[in-house]
Formats: structure tokens, sequence, C-alpha cells
């Protein structure tokens, strides 16, 4: 299949399984969030903590499961991961009140760190001409788990009792996560050369070779505490009440904390190292991950804020009702399949900068015009736009990760940790800015990213060539 060999093409599709199957594990609640509501007796509120919940962990969790995924390899992180979201599943299906639906659901927002142990097992197993389109089908395939829980669970549940029937659905996908963390044990191992050559710390720094790349990744750092404080503040009642003011600036003070600390580490931790001098094989520029991880704050972050309100835009704008506005809001999400393996292609063929820039520029356009829509233009204009908005930052998603493994390969489970944290971040701030403003001013903020996001992609230093023969 597309030039891989029997081996990669095995890695490759027992690899998005693994990740699709961490998605639906991610995403088992939101099809029963109704049923849940009035069968536990829970109100809209606690419904809406509980889906925020559900991503709090996924930013932090992916700096360090990628730092464990360099260390101690994607074969054993992965299986382990499948049998931890297991595990948390079935206590999930369970749970009798609504603390215990609260502390799975924490729990299961590292789950969704799943996602950069395979983007590091597909960098092992790919050589650089296929990393692209191997990437690409990885988390296109594997991000439509989240699609095929919302989808198929509730057809499982259908076939039990109503108040069984959201239990069973999601101790189902536990189960299945359990099998294929065996499976995958079995039947996917790491390459026989993998190497930790490069010194990596749990506390999320790693090797880097000056100070200014020092001063970059602090840098780089602080927006992915910052997300973490966001959370915090919009649980003490903006606009959740779960936590008291008093409480939530307790816990910002404490994260910050926690920043600072990781920031003196970094420094602990480099300083010796950086007046050595650097072999060739492990020679880095950290602005590469830098710049990359803004590009996917935009593309993966826009896709998952997009998602969130498209639908109620088409409904309050074009005056449709609430079916019709969520059918026709999928179309944003439609193209995943496709986009973002086709991303990843280009990427291959055509260069990852200049695939990047023509990405990203058309998805500028693409939401500006979004942000001109009202009622006075055609429904069907409003569609388009938004089918080619989506496939261009679908697509980008793809192109990004074609490059980041080219970076530094020993250490792509921890840029990937960052980048994808990136994406939750972007999405968290998105989300954010629109409740503050209108859908077209939405959309014009996130074109005005998107060119600044295009301004540093100038700055992307090009990738070293690398031959592999696997």
């Amino acid at each position: 299949m597309l030039g891989f060999t029997e081996t990669q093409s095995r890695t490759l599709h027992l690899t998005w399984v693994a990740f699709f199957l961490t998605f639906v594990a991610w995403f088992n609640m939101a099809p029963f969030n109704t049923t849940i509501m009035h069968q536990l007796g829970l109100n809209e509120t606690q419904i809406n903590i509980l889906m925020i919940c559900n991503v709090v962990l996924t930013i932090p969790a992916r700096i360090v499961i990628g730092t464990l995924t360099d260390h101690y390899g994607p074969q054993k992180v992965f299986s382990g991961l499948l049998l931890f979201a297991g595990v948390i599943c079935i206590t999930f299906s369970l749970a009798q009140s609504f603390e215990g639906l609260l502390i799975n659901r924490l729990l299961m927002g590292m789950v969704g760190g799943g996602f950069v142990v395979g983007i590091k097992m597909i960098a092992e197993w790919f050589p650089d001409n296929k990393m692209g389109t191997a990437q690409g089908i990885y988390a296109g395939w594997g991000n439509f788990g989240a699609a095929a829980a919302t989808f198929s669970l509730p057809l499982i549940a259908l076939l039990f009792s109503a108040d069984i029937g959201w239990r069973i659905a999601t101790a189902f996908t536990g189960l299945l996560c359990m099998i294929w963390a065996f499976i995958y044990f079995r039947f996917c191992p790491d390459i026989p050369e993998r190497s930790i050559d490069f010194e990596t710390a749990i506390h999320g720094t790693f090797e880097v070779q000056s100070k200014r790349d020092l001063i970059l990744q602090s840098i780089v750092f602080f927006p992915i505490y910052g997300a973490l404080m966001l959370f915090v503040w919009k649980l003490s009642g903006h606009p959740f009440m779960l936590i008291t003011s008093s409480l939530s600036w307790l816990l910002i003070a404490g994260l910050f904390g926690i920043f600072i600390g990781n920031i003196i580490q970094c420094w602990k931790f480099n300083l010796p190292r950086i007046e050595q001098a650097i072999p060739e094989d492990k020679a880095y520029s950290f602005s590469q991950i830098a710049i990359l991880s803004l590009v996917y704050s935009l593309t993966f972050g826009c896709e998952l804020a997009v998602i969130s309100i498209f639908p109620q835009f088409l409904e309050t704008t074009f005056s449709i009702s609430v079916g019709l506005a969520g059918m026709l809001g999928a179309s944003y999400a439609f193209m995943n399949l496709v986009a973002r393996p086709g991303g990843g292609w280009i990427s291959d063929r055509f260069g990852r900068r200049r695939t990047l820039l023509v990405l990203v520029l058309g998805g500028l356009v693409s939401h500006w015009l979004l942000g001109e829509v009202n009622s006075n233009w055609p429904l069907s204009t409003a569609i388009v736009l938004s089918l080619f908005g989506s496939i261009f930052f679908k697509a980008g998603n793809g192109a990004c990760f074609a490059a980041v493994p080219l970076i530094q390969k020993n250490l792509t489970g921890k840029m990937a940790g960052i980048a994808g944290a990136y994406g939750s971040v972007g999405a968290v701030c998105f989300l954010t800015l629109y409740s503050f403003v209108s859908p077209q001013y939405f959309f014009k903020i996130i074109a005005t990213y998107a060119f600044l996001v295009l301004l540093a992609l100038f700055f992307l230093k090009p990738f070293r060539a690398k031959t592999l023969n696997q």
C-alpha cells in the first residue's frame, strides 16, 4: 500500500486502530449526556463540567506521555495506555454519582494523550519521504474514533434497557481497549535499533543546544500552563461554579509555581550541556518545534472550536432547525478521513514549509470570508466556505505532523507532545474568545491568528534529509 513494506503496513494499521480506540473511549460519554443527566439526576451545568473535565488533563498528559514514549518505547506505552483506558471505561460505566463521574472523566482526559504515542511509532518505522502520508493516515483514520463513538455506541445501548444501555456501551469500549492492548503488545514491536541517546526529564524539559533555544523553550511552556489556569478560572463561576473563587486562585497560584519550578529545572538541566560540542546526529533547532506548535494550535485548535460552535452559528444566522443545523454543521468535520492524509501526502511530494504556507493561507482566506457571512448570504455559500476551511486546516494537521518527526527522531515523542498540547491550548483559547465576541468576529480572530502563524512559517528552518532503510 502506497509503497509501504509489509512490516510498515502492519505497524500503521495496528497503530491507527489503537489511536482510534483511545478516541472512542475518550468520547464515549458524549452520546449519552442526556441519558446520564436524567438517570443520575444531574443538571445541564454538571454535564458541561464533566465535558470540560474530560479534556483538562489532556494538555499535560500529552507532554508526559511523549516523554515516557521516548524513554520506554511506543509499544509498551500504547499498550499500557489502552489498558488504563479500559479500566477507566469500566469504572465510569459503574459510577453512581456526579463525583464518581467527575473523577473518571478527569482520568479519561489522560487517554486523550495517546495520540503522541503513535506519532513516535510511525516516525520510527517509516522513512522521511513517506512520513507525511503515514502520519496523515494514522491521525486522520484514528481521529475518526470520536465520530465512531457518536454513531455506534447509541446503537449498542438500544439493545438493552434504558437504565443499563449506556453503561454496557461504555464498558464495551473499555473491553475493546483491553483486548487491543494485548494485540498491540504482541504484534507491534518497537524498531530493534531504537535509541534513547538524548537525556529527557519527566518534568517537561529535554536537551536543547543553545541559550537562545533554552529561552525559547521556557517561553513555549507558558501557554500550556496558562491554558490550565484558564480551565481552573472557568470552573470558579466563569461560567461553571464547581470550585470557590478562593480555591481557584490557590490552584492558579499552584500551577504558576509549578511553571516556575519547571523553568528552573529546564535551566539547571541544560546550562551545563549547552557549552559542550554537539554531535552532528543530535543537532537540531528548537525553533522548529516552536513554530510547528503554533501551526497545530491554529489548525487543530480551530478544528475543535469551530466544530463546537458551527451548528449554533448556522441555526441562529439562517433561522434553520436544530436538526438541520447539526447535520450541516457536521460538514466542517466531514473531510478528516481524506484531508489529513492528503495534507501529509502533499507535504511528502512538495516540501514541508511550502505545503504549510499554502494550507495556512487557504485557511486564513476561507475563515475571513466566513466572518463576512450573514443572513443575507445563501446558506450553500456558508457550507462551501466551511468545507474549504476545514480541508485547508485538516490538511494542515497532516502537513504539520509530517514535519514534527523530522526535527530529531529520538525526541519525537516529546516534540509531538508539545505540539499536541498546543492543539488543545488553541481550542481552549478560541472557545474562550468565542464567549466574548460574535461568531463573525470569532472567524476573523481565527483568520488574524492564521496571518501571524503564516509569518512565523517564513522563519521555519529546513529539515535535514535523513535516509532510513526500513
